[in-house]
């Protein structure tokens, strides 16, 4: 690849544990130079593919390993502490940040995907405002992982659905489109026992930051119980707790319903 190196895509979007695994495959021999497409994704790897080939194509092993060197010497130096985030009364000595406005700063500066998982909702339209004006204006894709009822003996997993995500649109998402992909554990579409329940509380923001709370999305999560939640700028763990997400679709686990996009309420 010709050009100054300054002109290559830089390395600050790909989360460090896959910086430090290419690192291990290239100095092992196991990932042979010049890297390329195919061997990075033998290597398991799938996101930013096209940047780390370019950011490491035409070098040989021991340039590679130095680029990789100072990425992840870079890394180490600026990552941020996890915040500790708080919903409750305030303590003189306390130094958490409040839930809410945690909530709407990550909101407000998604530049490109939002992934929200949640258990309960109610007065959410003013929670989730801020995501909505991100979606409009910078096209943000946004995907809701929600739990939903368990279904009863003899009914219709269609109108279950229906019925459920219909009041959720209405009430929590009340803004019309765009709208977010939702998704919910198809588990929860065979009568208990046993049963199951999607009871996370989390929301990860281009893949570089995570929130992970005890809050649900409610007036009194985000007001006035006492909750507990955790900040983490760092894209390697975003990326795997999003991950974790994403590999629900991909195993059939959770199912995404998608009739509010011809009919909605």
């Amino acid at each position: 690849m010709s050009g100054a190196a300054g002109s290559r895509p830089t390395l600050k979007h790909v989360g460090t544990g896959v910086l430090a695994a290419l690192r291990e495959a290239i100095a092992s021999g196991l990932l042979r130079t010049p890297v390329d497409r195919a061997s990075l994704v033998g290597l398991g790897i799938r996101h930013q593919v096209e940047t780390i080939e370019h950011a490491l194509a035409g070098h040989k092993a021991a340039a590679c390993l130095a680029i990789l060197d100072v990425a992840l010497a870079e890394r180490e130096n600026r990552r941020p502490a996890p915040e500790l985030v708080w919903t409750g009364p305030d303590v003189p000595v306390g130094t958490a940040r409040d839930t809410a406005v945690v909530l709407r700063s990550l909101f407000e500066g998604a530049q490109e995907s939002v992934l929200l998982a949640g258990y309960s909702f109610d007065h959410a339209e003013d929670v989730l405002a801020p995501l909505y004006g991100a979606m409009q204006s910078r096209r943000v894709d946004a995907r809701f992982f929600i739990d939903i009822p368990q279904i009863e003996r003899r009914a219709s997993a269609d109108a279950h659905l229906t019925r459920y995500f219909s009041e959720f649109l209405a009430e929590s998402w009340p803004f019309g489109e765009p709208r977010p992909r939702l998704f919910y554990d198809k588990r929860a579409l065979a009568p208990g026992p046993p049963y199951c329940s999607l009871h996370a509380k989390c929301v990860v923001v281009d893949s570089a930051k995570a929130f992970v709370s005890s809050a649900n999305f409610t007036q009194r999560g985000q007001e006035r119980n006492i909750e507990v939640g955790v900040l983490i700028e760092d894209p390697s763990f975003a990326s795997y707790l999003a991950g974790q997400w994403l590999g629900l679709i991909d195993a059939r686990i959770v199912g995404e319903y998608t009739k509010h996009k011809l009919d909605p309420p």
